[in-house]
């Protein structure tokens, strides 16, 4: 896989990684009144992880210091429209 630009803009550090976007779940717990809490855990979906992909197709790179740009890479397609990942 090809990154283009694969280097920081700013810095010029190498890319640490893509931009992404995950599903999780928020555990509730309940009284006997039905009443809710959030338990303060949340399990992850990693197998829906997805790419933040704008609408002309491009990844967001960040530098090892938190810079992000905008990227093109062959393998990405864009993103849902609503910016969710596929179900």
């Amino acid at each position: 896989m090809r990154f283009d630009p694969w280097t920081c803009p700013q810095c010029g550090q190498t890319a640490k990684g893509t931009l992404d976007t995950i599903s999780g779940v928020a555990l509730l717990t309940f009284d006997e009144q039905g009443n809710a809490e959030y338990s303060g855990q949340t399990d992850v979906c990693w197998d829906d992880q997805t790419s933040v992909v704008d609408d002309r197709g491009r990844v967001r790179l960040l530098c090892p210091d938190g810079h992000q740009w905008p990227a093109t890479s062959s393998e990405i397609t864009p993103a849902d429209p609503n910016g969710l990942p596929d179900a």
